[in-house]
């Protein structure tokens, strides 16, 4: 009765807000209504509903899930957890094209998605089928349908209705979340109307039509110059429309409800260019939702906003085809087959094809890379980055794309020069002049903010004088992304030093920064320099340890915001107060395994490795496929002289972990310690692939290899090592010595 009443209350204040507006924004409206954001969350009715619930069936876990209708309500029946067959009424519908996803109530407030969508698609294009969205997920994996990576509350709400209130409540593991429209509203992007109402009544008072920030687009256009540079036609005035855009549009970590839809600096975090979510060349690989791409592009650094290209309300693009890039850029230049080199009308001839690739995720929804970058083959060959050009023409090697590219253009000035991609790359596989070449990026303001900050946090693995350096000089930077990346470049030095460095963002004006800083110098409350910190500099510090607290109580309803507290009092010299942290994000999110590998450590540092064994197995319970709980449990089991046992965890370790090269370095070392020699040097070279670039592997490769009188496999590893670290005397003489060795043989 309770959510019959809520969902009446919001559609008649959706319907009166749209109401409000369509009194003078007739055609601003009904673009809305056929919007995305129009349609991001509506309620489940055979109209708002686009999938086939005429009692159709699906495979899923053996069994046969069924969509069906009775009377004017919509079901879904599945297995449960237990694998019963259960019927669970359809609440919400999610998005709608390419696909679209539905919604209900698993208890206590938790609002989750089912694990099967509808294929919005045409049937010509494949379209008009239900399908199972994660297929490989399982109990334990996040994005089950039970887990909270397909909770509603947490992952999805604040972007696809307005106004959302979460409203977690910890002791009772329950949601009461709000909202004023179920939908993407006016006010999601214009913040309150009320001001703007009263202007609109004629009251003369209120200045700026009653809003306090412009979100239009900066200029209406731009031109080409000779040089080939973009200039707009008229003067640039300040907008907040990107960022209003990125409070959505962005992978980003939410610390707060909204309170204005301007903030995007305050209440979110914006991620970097890191390896986990981007190519090395900055290309989407994740699901990163265009910020994080279009930050990086000439367009944004121009001036160029969302609705340059984008008609605002309906989010399609203004204009078709190509005229959407060539109201700025040259037809005749570009828009011919002298320039893209391909058919007109062809794959390949759209300026989008080659300057804007597409990542399908959810099997079935292509997104555009907002970088707009020119393709570059040639750093395929050096990085390993994808290009747009071997994406199509999957049958040829970069070489001949780079090649056909010199054809059309033999005087390009992007092909063969340098990139940022080439110091990210020589940063994530750690090769030894990654810092000096990151310092330059870091402080080249030729490059855009995001690529400069994600190039400083990089430095978190080379904590050298380049970067102290890089760090002192960010932290005094206007940008505050280059700001947020000091903290974690910070991170490798000693309390005294990261104080030094870091300690006035404690008083930044944007959260996230404030609050980040305070967790790198939290030591210093237990640990500070011989006088100690004043009472200002404590002051200081422990407002902005508060609102990293408030912070994780926000994420409540998380392991990781738990673990994070358990982790600062550890740092705070807590022990009973972490065990209890970690105890709770064990309890909110059993699945989350850092809970447990941290509980375990923190027993192993008090003597009590009996208490960390039982911990992780108890989590192996929840997760058997839990790498890194096996490798915890294994290292445990050493330090207890149970190596056979041990053995056992690492080879799962290895298994379920398959791209950690350091768990297959340390099941290599225990086989090799058990005598199985041959078993070992399989997963030092499983190890190796992972990681070429380590010196430690391949020493112990050339090493095993010597032990086995394989001296020709020795040298090779040999010589990679010399490689790794130069000049070095030992390695040199080495090397000298299994080449004699290979020699005689």
């Amino acid at each position: 009765m309770r959510l019959a009443w809520l969902l009446c209350s919001i559609f008649a204040f959706s319907a009166f807000a749209e109401s409000q507006c369509v009194n003078c924004h007739q055609s601003q409206v009904e673009d809305w209504q056929t919007s995305h954001h129009f349609h991001a969350m509506e309620k489940a009715t055979p109209t708002s509903v686009l999938g086939n619930f005429n009692e159709q069936t699906l495979d899923y876990q053996g069994q046969q899930a069924r969509f069906y209708q009775q009377d004017q309500q919509l079901f879904i029946s599945m297995p449960n957890l237990e694998g019963k067959l259960t019927d669970y009424p359809v609440l919400y519908t999610f998005g709608y094209e390419p696909l679209q996803q539905y919604m209900f109530d698993m208890g206590q407030g938790h609002i989750q998605l089912f694990p099967f969508a509808w294929d919005s698609r045409s049937k010509t294009n494949g379209g008009q089928r239900w399908f199972v969205l994660h297929p490989e997920q399982k109990k334990h994996d996040l994005f089950h349908w039970s887990q909270k990576g397909q909770n509603w509350n947490h992952m999805c709400a604040d972007c696809h209705s307005t106004d959302f209130k979460k409203q977690f409540d910890l002791k009772t593991n329950s949601f009461n979340s709000t909202y004023s429209s179920i939908n993407v509203s006016c006010k999601a992007c214009h913040g309150d109307t009320q001001a703007h109402l009263k202007w609109a009544d004629g009251d003369s008072s209120i200045a700026n039509k009653g809003f306090t920030h412009n979100i239009k687009k900066q200029t209406p256009l731009f031109t080409q110059h000779a040089d080939g540079s973009m200039q707009s036609v008229q003067p640039l005035v300040k907008s907040e429309q990107v960022q209003v855009c990125a409070t959505c549009h962005s992978r980003r970590s939410q610390l707060d409800d909204r309170k204005d839809p301007h903030s995007f600096l305050q209440h979110f975090q914006g991620s970097l260019l890191t390896p986990e979510l981007y190519h090395v060349d900055g290309q989407v690989w994740d699901e990163d939702y265009v910020w994080g791409s279009f930050l990086q592009s000439k367009m944004f650094n121009a001036g160029v906003t969302c609705s340059n290209c984008h008609n605002p309300h309906s989010g399609k693009l203004k204009l078709p085809g190509n005229q959407t890039c060539t109201q700025c850029h040259s037809q005749e230049v570009f828009d011919t087959p002298k320039h893209h080199g391909h058919k007109v009308a062809s794959t390949g001839s759209q300026c989008v094809d080659c300057h804007m690739p597409t990542t399908t995720y959810m099997q079935v929804d292509a997104r555009r890379d907002h970088s707009f970058r020119v393709p570059r083959p040639d750093l395929t060959l050096k990085t390993n980055a994808p290009n747009a050009c071997n994406s199509c023409h999957e049958d040829k090697t970069p070489q001949w794309a780079v090649a056909k590219i010199k054809d059309w253009h033999p005087h390009s000035k992007h092909l063969g020069t340098a990139h940022f991609s080439e110091a990210f790359y020589a940063a994530d596989n750690r090769l030894p002049n990654a810092s000096t070449m990151l310092t330059k990026i870091v402080q080249d303001k030729g490059f855009p903010e995001i690529i400069r900050a994600s190039a400083l946090s990089r430095l978190a693995a080379s904590p050298d004088n380049n970067a102290v350096v890089a760090i002192a000089r960010s932290v005094k930077d206007s940008e505050p992304l280059k700001r947020q990346a000091a903290i974690e470049a910070a991170m490798p030095f000693d309390i005294n030093q990261r104080w030094r460095l870091l300690n006035p963002l404690l008083d930044d004006e944007h959260l996230p920064i404030r609050a980040e800083a305070a967790r790198a110098l939290a030591g210093m409350l237990i640990r500070p320099f011989p006088a100690g910190l004043n009472e200002q500099d404590s002051k200081r510090l422990n407002a902005a340890l508060d609102e990293y607290k408030d912070i994780q109580q926000y994420q409540a309803e998380r392991g990781f915001s738990h673990t994070n507290l358990g982790n600062l009092a550890l740092t705070l010299q807590k022990p009973d107060q972490a065990k209890a942290h970690y105890l709770q994000a064990i309890s909110v999110e059993p699945i989350f395994a850092p809970a447990y590998v941290n509980l375990a450590d923190l027993y192993r540092n008090q003597g009590d490795e009996k208490a960390a064994q039982t911990i992780l197995r108890q989590g192996l319970d929840v997760n058997a496929e839990s790498g890194d709980i096996h490798y915890a449990l294994a290292m445990s089991l050493i330090r207890t002289k149970q190596k056979d046992t041990a053995l056992n965890h690492l080879q799962k370790a290895a298994q379920f972990a398959q791209e950690n090269a350091n768990y297959q370095y340390t099941y290599a070392l225990l086989l090799q310690d058990l005598g199985n020699m041959p078993a070992a040097i399989s997963a030092l070279e499983r190890a190796f692939n992972l990681t070429p670039n380590n010196p430690d592997i391949s020493y112990s490769l050339a090493q095993w290899y010597v032990a086995q009188e394989n001296y020709n496999q020795a040298l090779f590893y040999a010589r990679n090592l010399a490689r790794l670290v130069p000049g070095n005397q030992q390695v040199e003489q080495f090397v000298k010595q299994l080449e004699m060795m290979n020699s005689i043989n």
